[in-house]
């Protein structure tokens, strides 16, 4: 069973706390009751978790705070992003572009989920995909937080008319996970 760390729980819980609604309350209550019980506990940043958890917390937030289509999980990952990269990957920023995005996206991805490879290619000028392998039970929810993180990270980057698809899903019985994006150069 898949594992994720502490800190993107962690991320998220903050990310709903920021949330001008105040929501934390209403997220919990729409958690399953098993997913519950590790809330109301202490979550450690450096310790491992069921990866049920965060994505039954993605989902959540979803249904309270968007439709319970999972185009909030976009949003949440656009939003997460502006907020990562004016903080602990502002040095992203420093060296931006695909490159630095290819050669920093596995050991990212390693250091939040025990499962899974993460790879990003530029098959072209104005074109990448990222690629996740091995993950078979990966979450639809949290394949659209990525599609948003890495949107995100785009715009910030200065490229413009970002847009972004998933083309295909281990979770729908494809061989690997893969979202195209596309982008162009101010």
């Amino acid at each position: 069973m898949a594992q994720v760390k502490g800190v993107p729980i962690l991320g998220l819980i903050k990310f709903i706390k920021r949330d001008p609604q105040n929501i934390l309350n209403k997220v919990l209550a729409a958690l399953p009751s098993d997913t519950g019980k590790y809330l109301n506990e202490h979550i450690v940043q450096t310790a491992w978790y069921p990866y049920k958890l965060y994505t039954d917390l993605l989902r959540a937030l979803d249904r309270v705070a968007g439709k319970g289509d999972l185009a909030y999980c976009i949003e949440q990952g656009r939003l997460g992003a502006a907020h990562d990269l004016s903080t602990i990957y502002r040095i992203f920023l420093t060296f931006s572009g695909p490159k630095l995005w290819q050669t920093r996206a596995m050991s990212v991805w390693s250091s939040y989920f025990d499962t899974g490879q993460a790879v990003i290619s530029v098959p072209e000028p104005n074109k990448a995909l990222f690629t996740i392998t091995e993950f078979p039970d990966i979450d639809m929810a949290h394949v659209k937080s990525v599609q948003g993180w890495n949107e995100q990270f785009l715009i910030t980057c200065k490229y413009q008319n970002v847009k972004s698809q998933v083309t295909k899903c281990q979770c729908y019985g494809d061989p690997l996970t893969e979202l195209l994006f596309t982008y162009e150069s101010k």
